[in-house]
């Protein structure tokens, strides 16, 4: 048999057996069948190329369904909240034909439209901006039409949780329109947390001793309702890109209670009981833009602003025994904008430079009301330059760049400058098209958010005040990654990694007498090291001619902090996932094991659940319906554990919740097209608001 690889399309050919006419000079030949089958996936030193079976976009819903459907060994994906990171947890950016989606945005896709899928690490395209982990998903461009797809979600066993969102597209000649708009709805009684802390306090005779607080959550009820609207208008040619983005979210939690009983263990006297209240609200407008011009003589330049604002008001009401303790009022008007430039010029086919600079700034403006009064006025701006430069042949590529970044924060007349440098340099070895080695180096800084320098000081329970730390400075850390990609052929693909990071002289959470030793008061200091590292293998098998396909991704985890909080944490997980197609029809198990992880910047260890489930469903063009039953085997509510032991406060705490909790999941989404065909995909979706500086 003779056999030829093909690099598009999966084909089949059989010749059948030819017999010919005997002659003087010609004898009669059989020939054999002839197959050509095409190339699934490949790697160069590039990128990681994967072209998804019919199968594999008939039974997915959006982009992280698909990528969850092809098991693609180098990245990850969370059954939970659907985010897709690298093997070690580092982000991957997802773009569509080079432009970059939302999360909504990717609900919206029709992947029956997706040609391939590239993994790419440091990629030097500016239109990547940037990003050293990408997905690109590229899809099939239409010239004229629009469709419209219709998605709706629903939770059953753990109170309301329905998600029903529209996309839109319309596109002429080389303009797209996008309009997206979606209901978001939760109303569930099981969530919210069991605290059981030791405090260590001093009497009125100067006598430290220890006190044992326990909060047992009883009863708990919580709402929320967002409303996002977004248009996009795009304009694609083969050498500009240009496309402007606004978007509006309303989001309210009119009801966020939590109550329960309280005891404490120097009390003996019974019956005291808790209540917390924090529904808040906000509103929120986005924009983004991004200009992309591919320039004469191998020039091209990216520039994208965006600006987020958000407009907030957050209540706080607790209260022991119904005798009032704590009330505050949070009003808050945040913004933040930043723009960002990236040029780059080739030389040839084997080198390129690219330049780059960002600026930006995170402005908050805070106002508290209620026991406490403060007006807050915060602003951390920033500002980066940066060169690289990018050596590719058809097996090496070696990717370099180094900068230097400003930043400025000024909380409340406080103020604290910070310059420091940054680099990251990849390597890629690709021998053939079936193996390929990478290794990555990064130095960089970890700077803190705005409530981790707050200069405001509020209580949050009888015995426990908050703050931040205005002279908090940034720390910074190293990041080595290896791995290792082996495609043997079609039906099998590997990935061995390794990682490791560190951050030293990170933030942490301390605790730390106050009132005279009366009570404590939680903030953040600068000390000692958090050292994380992991080893790994991915690995993606298909059998029966694609339709049984397995998945499996054991991983050991180890964590070490040093300083104040001296710990030591290792953990092993496996993934596991089989998925069978039957014409339509598709069947999928799926299990995740419980996994033990370490805070960065906390003295606290978790520990989750396991989360498994079964998944059937029926897809045509136009219709994929689906329903799946999750954790069918675990009781109860609590979905993790929080371990916290320091010198003056330890603290056992039960996260309570529907993650680990069973359910029953139905979904369905439905796409019709209007007009000629159009490009499909790439849909526009929720924007996020700025973030937010209100304590917590």
């Amino acid at each position: 048999m003779l056999r030829y690889i093909a690099s598009t399309a999966l084909i089949f050919i059989a010749v059948p057996a030819i017999a010919q006419e005997p002659t003087d000079s010609v004898k009669t030949q059989e020939l054999k069948e002839v197959v050509v089958q095409a190339q699934m996936q490949r790697t160069s030193s590039a990128k990681s190329t994967y072209t998804p079976s019919g199968k594999q976009k008939n039974a997915a819903q959006n982009a992280v369904d698909l990528l969850r459907q092809m098991a693609i060994p180098q990245i990850r994906i969370n059954p939970i909240d659907e985010t897709v990171t690298d093997n070690v947890g580092g982000s991957v950016a997802i773009y569509i034909n080079f432009l970059e989606a939302s999360k909504e945005e990717m609900e919206g896709l029709r992947t029956a439209d997706v040609r391939r899928v590239e993994y790419l690490e440091f990629p030097t395209d500016p239109r990547f901006r940037g990003a050293e982990r990408v997905i690109n998903i590229i899809v099939q461009e239409y010239a004229y039409g629009g469709y419209t797809k219709v998605r709706a979600n629903e939770n059953f066993l753990v109170g309301l949780s329905s998600r029903i969102n529209i996309f839109s597209k319309f596109t002429y000649k080389k303009m797209t329109y996008d309009l997206y708009a979606g209901a978001n709805n939760w109303n569930n009684h099981h969530i919210g947390k069991t605290t059981e802390g030791t405090y260590r306090l001093t009497d009125t005779e100067g006598k430290e001793y220890s006190l044992n607080r326990k909060e047992t959550l009883e009863s708990s009820h919580y709402k929320q309702n967002q409303y996002p609207v977004t248009f996009r208008a795009t304009y694609n040619s083969d050498k500009i890109q240009i496309r402007n983005l606004l978007a509006f979210t309303n989001l309210g939690i009119p009801t966020n209670e939590y109550s329960g009983k309280l005891e404490y263990s120097l009390n003996s006297v019974e019956g005291y009981s808790f209540d917390r209240k924090n529904p808040n609200r906000s509103n929120s407008i986005a924009y983004s833009g991004t200009y992309f011009f591919a320039l004469p003589q191998g020039f091209s330049v990216d520039f994208s602003p965006s600006f987020n604002y958000t407009h907030g008001n957050d209540y706080t009401d607790y209260s022991v025994s119904n005798q009032s303790e704590i009330y505050r009022h949070a009003k808050e008007d945040a913004y933040n904008y930043r723009l960002n430039l990236y040029i780059r010029k080739s030389f040839g086919q084997k080198h390129s430079v690219i330049l780059g600079g960002n600026y930006g700034d995170n402005i908050n403006r805070l106002q508290y009301t209620g026991d406490n009064g403060y007006n807050d006025k915060f602003h951390n701006a920033f500002a980066a330059g940066m060169v690289g430069y990018n050596f590719q042949t058809q097996k090496i590529s070696v990717n370099f760049d180094a900068g230097l970044a400003w930043e400025n924060s000024d909380i409340n007349g406080q103020k604290n400058n910070d310059t420091y440098p940054f680099t990251h340099i990849n390597v890629r070895y690709v021998p053939n098209h079936k193996n390929s080695f990478s290794a990555y180096f990064q130095y960089a800084t970890n700077s803190p958010g705005i409530s981790e320098k707050s200069s405001d000081l509020l209580r949050e329970n009888e015995l426990m005040y908050i703050t931040g730390n205005p002279l908090l400075e940034n720390c910074r850390h190293t990041t080595i990654n290896i791995a290792y990609t082996w495609m043997p052929s079609n039906a099998f693909s590997l990935s061995a990694y390794g990682s490791y990071f560190g951050m030293y002289d990170r933030h942490l959470l301390v605790y730390k007498p106050y009132e005279h030793g009366k009570a404590l008061l939680r903030s953040y200091v600068n000390d000692g090291d958090y050292l994380n590292g992991e080893i790994g293998l991915a690995a993606n098998l298909k059998l029966l001619n694609g339709k049984l396909q397995l998945y499996a991704n054991p991983s050991q985890s180890f964590y070490k902090s040093t300083g104040i909080f001296n710990e030591n944490c290792n953990s092993f997980r496996v993934t596991a996932q089989a998925i069978y197609y039957l014409d339509n029809f598709y069947f999928q198990a799926y299990y995740e094991s419980p996994r033990k992880s370490m805070f960065t910047a906390s003295p606290r260890i978790s520990k989750g659940r396991n989360f498994h489930s079964v998944t059937v469903g029926w897809a045509n063009a136009n219709w994929n319906l689906r329903v799946m039953a999750a954790n069918f085997f675990n009781k109860g509510w609590d979905g993790a554990t929080n371990t916290t032991i320091s010198p003056y406060y330890s603290e056992l705490q039960t996260i309570i919740g529907t993650s680990s909790h069973p359910r029953i999941n139905l979904t369905s989404t439905y796409t019709f097209g209007y007009g000629k065909k159009v490009q499909r995909g790439n849909e526009v979706g929720e924007q996020s608001g700025a973030a937010s500086a209100i304590l917590k």
